[in-house]
């Protein structure tokens, strides 16, 4: 669990201050920074809910769900969920391939700003990846799923590594 490195600093606003993009940006990142924070040092990194991982076939069936990365970033999975091919999944893996999930985002829309298009939005979506996962464990951008191996030929998503995040207060996990 790591501080910043630096003192907080905001933005102050005042009747007749000029606004700029910068301004906007250097707040909105402020706030976010404000979240990961909270949420790195209260609550940990881990599945909060959901995420669970089934296997049909040779794909890996992942449900909605939320976690949080060691960076304190929130990783939703919303509508349907997500599917990722686990036929490269091979039987000498010894248990070492984890599936893991990645907080990311990527421009949704454009715009034209003043020197060309620039997106006008930004969209999380998180990232589903097969890693190989040492003794270390897993990097604090990744949430580990479920480690998946083969049991024969038949492709297994075993849940039993997920870890999940400290809920105080909350008596059902």
């Amino acid at each position: 669990m790591t501080l910043p490195d630096t003192p907080r600093r905001r933005v102050n606003f005042f009747e007749g201050r000029l606004v700029t993009a910068e301004d906007l940006g250097s707040e909105q990142q402020a706030s976010r920074e404000r979240v990961w924070l909270h949420n790195r040092m209260l609550h940990g990194a881990g599945v909060v809910a959901g995420f669970e991982v089934s296997v049909e076939g040779e794909e890996l069936v992942v449900s909605p769900g939320m976690a949080i990365d060691g960076f304190g970033r929130e990783i939703v999975l919303t509508g349907g969920g997500a599917r990722l091919d686990g036929s490269d999944v091979v039987a000498e893996s010894h248990g070492r391939v984890h599936l893991a999930v990645s907080w990311a985002e990527e421009p949704d829309d454009e715009v034209i700003g003043p020197d060309g298009p620039v997106p006008g939005h930004f969209v999380e979506r998180p990232r589903l990846s097969l890693r190989e996962i040492g003794a270390a464990g897993a990097d604090a951008d990744h949430v580990v799923l479920a480690r998946v191996h083969r049991a024969g030929t038949v492709l297994v998503a075993d849940g039993s590594v997920r870890r999940h995040v400290r809920r105080s207060g909350h008596g059902d996990r």
